[in-house]
């Protein structure tokens, strides 16, 4: 489904590009095709979102970090299922 006629290509933040390559090198990720762009996105999401976090932990709102790793390119349900066996 194409609402309005919008564009189905991801819209990825080309100023992240070196960093999502130096991630998925650090951690041996490789996707085909039809799965980069939706792991991209997803990375992208949880990057802004421990970004975010971060900020408030700078601002005294938090008392601790959050940070990247190996499963930064899955979503909290995939992480769940796949990580804490089946809920």
């Amino acid at each position: 489904m194409n609402p309005g006629g919008a564009s189905s290509a991801p819209k990825f933040d080309a100023s992240l590009d070196a960093e999502w390559q130096q991630w998925k090198a650090t951690h041996g990720k490789v996707y085909g095709p039809d799965e980069e762009g939706w792991r991209r996105t997803v990375w992208e999401k949880n990057k802004k979102m421990v970004d975010l976090h971060n900020e408030e932990y700078k601002q005294g709102r938090s008392g601790y970090t959050l940070g990247m790793n190996a499963f930064s390119d899955m979503t909290q349900e995939e992480f769940r299922r796949t990580k804490c066996g089946k809920m």
